[in-house]
């Protein structure tokens, strides 16, 4: 098989099993030496003959010998290891002598290229030569006031020398045209999300350098792109409808002395970038991906998330809900789910029916994918990564506040989903976007800083977990606990990366169980009903 890496082409061949014992590899490697595509490929043609011809005459040898499949070689007596021996060392020695041969014709092939650009540089030479010396005579012709029809024809043997000169174009799309190809050789699978996060990225980079043939852009283009991107003000891309420039964007920022956009988002911009560039520059449509080579981001996050203390919890505990789109019970249940089981948001706000399930008489969540709806794409998920599709027991206290119930009334009435007053929303069509806005809103107004947000309820389940000693009383293993919440497990010990694939659902419904709050912590009166209209 011929193989092209950054070194260049390389010949790769596995070895068949039944003698992989006698040739002493799995497979063989071979540097082809070139880049050139027409160099490598009879050289990686005479190399592959070679190699079948290595690995008829071991089979043959072996059939010679009666020596089944399962043999050692080392078992063998002296004068058939011998025998293999020579076979091996005269592959190698033809192999030497290909390279050898495709070595001096590489060299040869050098040697003749470097001649033809010896010949075109003089060529060129005298040509420069010959504009200038045609571009006097015309002067001095015109002096003598010499007859149009000779002035002309010099004049167009002039232009035919410049043209001759002048470098060559290659080949380069304009990047608005770029975009639409690249977005085009996404893959099918690629969510519709994924691909307006590109379509954004790109309509900025527009915004900012302009459009012109992918070649043209420089690394001052690109330091130009980051200067802008870095003084965008933090609430950027959070309103939908916002249209507006990426210079109206920072104009504003400077004028009302905003906070800046992280370092992080501004690096998954490069990223994005970086990989249209990477497209075209496969296909020498472009001479470097100008977004790598040492672009510095800081990206060390603003705020340091931190868990909900008993205070902050004590805080929200009781407080009635303000937002009536989304009712005080769905709030309630939302974050009572999250404070017990870690769940992310989304995954929490995606629960349908059929995702409560009884396994081994124990009810349990399926974190799993979903497929789209008929006619609705948007509605296709899947989990964060292939940890994150997991079977989550549901503990006794989400049990005694109704989750069960709920789940029956949303099969019942024949619900697609669990909660039915949220929707999707935002640029992301998140069905988690509403309840995100309206619960931020709703701690701060009660005085708890940004460090702590919705997401820390998964830091208090690790948290809580990681506090049981393994070997103590009821203790957890970190497996369980990285199962339970969806991690990628930290031990990569054999034992567990290779025999232990699934976690017990016994051992499961024990982490869930052992996760506890203070008596003040109650989901069926977490959240209350609205007082009044009155917003605080």
């Amino acid at each position: 098989m011929l193989i092209r890496l950054q070194s260049g082409y390389h010949f790769r061949r596995a070895v068949p099993s039944h003698i992989r014992d006698i040739v002493g590899k799995k497979e063989l490697w071979l540097s082809l030496g070139t880049n050139k595509r027409e160099v490598a490929k009879p050289y990686a043609c005479a190399v592959f003959a070679e190699t079948e011809r290595l690995f008829r005459s071991v089979m043959h040898l072996k059939t010679e010998l009666s020596e089944n499949e399962n043999f050692i070689r080392n078992e063998l007596p002296e004068d058939a290891q011998e025998l293999f021996d020579l076979l091996i060392q005269d592959y190698q020695h033809r192999i030497a002598s290909l390279q050898t041969q495709y070595d001096h014709q590489r060299l040869r092939h050098s040697m003749e290229s470097l001649e033809q650009v010896e010949k075109l540089e003089k060529a060129r030479n005298l040509t420069g030569r010959s504009v200038h010396l045609l571009e006097r005579t015309v002067t001095d012709l015109k002096k003598t006031k010499a007859s149009l029809p000779a002035l002309t024809d010099i004049q167009s043997q002039i232009k035919d020398m410049k043209a001759f000169l002048a470098p060559k174009e290659k080949p380069s799309p304009l990047f608005s045209e770029a975009i639409k190809i690249f977005l085009e050789s996404k893959d099918t699978t690629v969510k519709s999300t994924v691909v307006k996060s590109y379509e954004r990225t790109f309509k900025r980079f527009l915004e900012v350098c302009g459009d012109k043939p992918m070649r043209d852009y420089t690394g001052a283009d690109v330091g130009h792109f980051k200067a802008l991107m870095e003084q965008l003000p933090e609430s950027y891309g959070k309103q939908r409808n916002d249209t507006r420039t990426v210079q109206e964007f920072v104009a504003d920022a400077k004028k009302r002395k905003l906070a800046r956009i992280s370092g992080k988002s501004v690096k998954n911009h490069f990223t994005k970038l970086s990989g249209l560039w990477k497209h075209f520059l496969l296909r020498d449509l472009v001479d470097r991906n100008v977004f790598t080579g040492g672009w510095q981001f800081d990206t060390k996050s603003k705020t340091n998330r931190v868990r909900w203390s008993d205070n902050d919890l004590k805080t929200i505990a009781g407080q009635p809900w303000q937002f009536g789109t989304i009712s005080h019970k769905t709030a309630s249940m939302i974050v009572g789910i999250a404070s017990y089981t870690g769940m992310r948001l989304e995954e929490i706000c995606r629960l349908r029916p059929q995702d409560i399930q009884e396994i081994q008489g124990i009810p349990c969540i399926l974190v799993q994918d979903h497929p789209a709806l008929k006619g609705k794409p948007w509605t296709e998920w899947s989990a964060k990564t292939e940890a994150g599709k997991r079977v989550v027991p549901i503990c006794t206290a989400l049990q005694k506040a109704g989750l069960l119930d709920l789940a029956q009334r949303a099969m019942n009435q024949k619900r697609h989903y669990l909660f039915h007053d949220i929707d999707f929303k935002g640029q992301d069509n998140k069905r988690s976007a509403h309840f995100q806005r309206d619960f931020s809103k709703f701690k701060s107004r009660l005085g708890i800083g940004r460090s702590v947000v919705f997401h820390s309820f998964r830091h208090n389940v690790s948290t809580k977990l990681r506090n049981i000693h393994e070997h103590g009383e009821g203790g957890l293993r970190e497996s369980w606990i990285d199962d339970f919440l969806g991690h990628e497990s930290h031990d990569k010990s054999v034992g567990s990366t290779v025999y232990f694939d699934d976690v017990d659902i016994v051992n499961l419904k024990k982490v869930a169980e052992s996760v506890k709050y203070p008596d003040f912590w109650d989901i069926r009166e977490l959240l209350k009903i609205k007082l009044s209209f009155n917003r605080l």
